[in-house]
């Protein structure tokens, strides 16, 4: 039987992918296993599992040397004439293992040993499988419990202070990178992380695409650890990547106001996330002669700045 090869995102995956194209039960199928799942950060899985499959052959061999035992044990009682040559033949064929009864025996020992074997195969295989689903599972639960831990009731706005800064270093030193808090701003309903330090090229990312998903990270580590009792915002500036993209978007914003106050025509920006809509909003709303509104859902939500008195 020809192997086949599969790939998934972890060993069992690729094997039941496997088992689907051969179109038989596990316990008919025998495994050789290529390559594990390599995983990254957070249990990313970087590389697919990879195996290779096929029927597991089956032992006909043993049931054709029963077979032609047996005849040959007939054909030695068929010469056999009378009782006395019968009695011979019989005791020959006895010493000579070519009874029937011998060759049924045989026949039954090779099926016993067939299916003995293929059993221990299957031990094996499941006593070899079960390490690395163990190792992965423990790997799995190391990164929950160093991204998440567990739920704190009622945790103030400094103690979620404490634990951004807990995960951020520890992330940094993932990256390679070496970070200081130059900034850590608290209000009653917000914390404000300013991240300075070291090769921080790879944690801010093209057009600060990483820094964002940090901060987005860190909302979602104190939202498990904190759980209900989480109060507050926070928002986490990598390399200063945060305040210089809203000070660019607030003149860019204005510089949009002020050609709708000149020409009463309402302009419509480029669709942005939550965060940078916030900062339009707030950067126009002191602008005399106009007013901003939303419109559209995510991913496509776009601010429009309208001359103020339009209706909506």
């Amino acid at each position: 039987m020809e192997w086949v090869e599969t790939t998934g995102k972890s060993v069992p995956e690729a094997k039941d992918a496997a088992l689907d194209r051969l179109g038989v039960h596990e316990d008919d199928a025998e495994f050789e296993i290529v390559a594990e799942e390599k995983t990254g950060m957070f249990g990313r899985v970087k590389e697919d599992a990879r195996v290779r499959a096929r029927v597991r052959p089956s032992t006909p061999r043993a049931k054709e040397a029963g077979r032609k035992r047996r005849n040959r044990g007939g054909q030695g009682e068929g010469r056999t004439r009378g009782g006395a040559r019968g009695s011979r033949g019989r005791t020959q064929g006895a010493k000579g293992g070519q009874t029937p009864e011998n060759n049924t025996e045989s026949g039954d020992s090779s099926k016993h040993s067939g299916r003995t074997d293929k059993r221990e195969a299957q031990s094996n295989n499941r006593q070899k499988q079960k390490p690395r689903q163990d190792r992965a599972k423990k790997e799995t639960t190391n990164v929950s419990d160093e991204s998440t831990g567990s739920a704190q009731p009622n945790m103030s706005l400094p103690e979620q202070a404490d634990v951004a800064q807990e995960f951020v270093t520890g992330l940094a030193e993932r990256f390679g990178a070496s970070v200081s808090f130059d900034r850590t701003d608290i209000s009653d309903d917000e914390i404000r992380l300013t991240v300075g330090g070291e090769n921080l090229g790879r944690m801010i990312g093209q057009r600060g695409n990483t820094a964002s998903a940090v901060d987005e990270l860190v909302r979602t580590v104190l939202q498990r650890r904190a759980g209900s009792g989480r109060d507050g915002r926070v928002r986490v500036d990598v390399g200063g990547v945060r305040a210089r993209r809203a000070e660019a978007l607030g003149e860019f914003s204005r510089k949009q106001a002020e050609a709708v106050r000149e020409s009463g025509v309402a302009r419509s920006l480029e669709p942005m996330n939550g965060s940078d809509r916030k900062i339009v909003h707030d950067s126009l709303s002191d602008e005399v002669g106009v007013r901003t509104l939303s419109e559209g859902e995510d991913p496509n939500r776009r601010v429009v700045i309208v001359p103020d008195g339009d209706a909506d």
